[in-house]
């Protein structure tokens, strides 16, 4: 029998306005599409997203949530990956700073629906 994988116990949702369009700027930063669900043809797209281990919802029922999210996904190296950005045309909004601290570099991108995705990475820990 495998190893129980470890299951992300929160896990933040984004509304976009269309799966359609979202899903290949997500797959343009590294992320993945895990499932995606529609009742039918032509209802609302509710899917699952997963970058290095972690997993966002991005959702176009109107009641789940609002356009404008904030979601921050602490990464081994925000530099590189910056880098990473850069090559593949990805429009970096910010690129990596410590302005959120001397111990913490940040760099953010605004997805198709304005929500903001922080990358973030700890440069020093107690």
């Amino acid at each position: 029998m495998g190893a129980k994988r470890e299951m992300q116990r929160v896990v933040p949702a984004l509304r976009v306005a269309s799966y359609t369009a979202s899903k290949p700027f997500y797959e343009s930063l590294g992320f993945r599409e895990v499932w995606s669900h529609q009742f039918e043809p032509g209802l609302p797209t509710f899917s699952s997203m997963a970058f290095d281990g972690m997993e966002v919802f991005l959702t176009e029922h109107a009641g789940d949530c609002q356009p404008g999210g904030l979601v921050h996904f602490y990464v081994a190296d925000v530099d590189a990956l910056y880098d990473d950005f850069l090559e593949y045309g990805v429009a970096v909004e910010t690129a990596p700073n410590n302005d959120l601290g001397p111990d913490l570099r940040v760099m953010s991108v605004l997805d198709p629906d304005h929500n903001r995705l922080k990358f973030l990475t700890q440069t020093h820990w107690e």
